[in-house]
Order: structure tokens, then sequence, then C-alpha cells
């Protein structure tokens, strides 16, 4: 609970943010601080900690979702990204998808989403900044 406090604390001290702060027994996710729900977003964390970025996404759209990382690669670990699909039986509705961000070791990067439209093009961006601090 102290590191979730922590966190919460320092996340309220950067920037305007919208983060659901769950604690770890209230979901599933076990090894979770955070859950970013909207970008653009910044966050700090300590090695060893992580959060989850969770988007909507449709793949009906024939829209893609990836991530980039910029700045200290060896800061942050990113996961390939979970789609879990909608629960409703209504055409169309949009699923969401979940990347877990874990800190490695102290360094600043920002994880870049990226939402191409069908056939490429110009991607739109969304980013967290994640700065990982000393322990």
């Amino acid at each position: 609970m102290t590191h979730l406090t922590r966190t919460i604390a320092a996340v309220v001290a950067s920037l305007a943010l919208t983060l659901t702060a769950v604690p770890a027994h209230a979901t599933n996710h076990t090894d979770v601080t955070l859950i970013v729900t909207e970008l653009p977003a910044q966050v700090r964390l300590v090695p060893g900690e992580a959060i989850e970025l969770v988007q909507d996404t449709n793949r009906t759209t024939g829209y893609t979702w990836s991530t980039k990382v910029r700045g200290d690669k060896k800061a942050i670990k990113v996961s390939k990204g979970d789609y879990t699909a909608p629960t409703t039986d209504l055409i169309g509705a949009p699923g969401i998808t979940t990347w877990k961000i874990t800190a490695e070791q102290p360094g600043r990067a920002v994880v870049r989403v990226l939402a191409t439209p069908p056939g490429g093009g110009d991607p739109t961006v969304s980013k967290v900044t994640v700065i990982v601090m000393n322990p």
C-alpha cells in the first residue's frame, strides 16, 4: 500500500491526469500499481512497479493499434498488448487493448500509442511519459 500511496501522490503532483487508481487486491492484476485510461499522461514509478495502459480499440473499423517507445528504452518494458472483445451483441461495439508497462531501471521513456488507419497513412498518436525513479 505504501507504493500505491507514494505513486498516486507523485502522479497528482505532476500533471493533471485522468488515472484510475486501483488497489492490487481489488482486481485480478496483482502486480499493477495504476491503470491509465486517458492520454496524454505522465507517471512516476520505481523499478518493479507497473501500470496498465487501457485504450478503447475497435477492430471492426480497420484501424490497428501499436506502441513505440522513445527515450530511454531500457527504463521500461512494454507488453505486446492484449485485446479484449466487447461483451455486448451490438455490431461495431469497441473492445479494449491493454498494455502492461513495467519499470525496469531509472530513466525516462515515452510510450507512443499509434492508431493507424486502414490501408496505412499517418497514425493518430497518443502518449504516456514514464519516469522511473531511483528506489
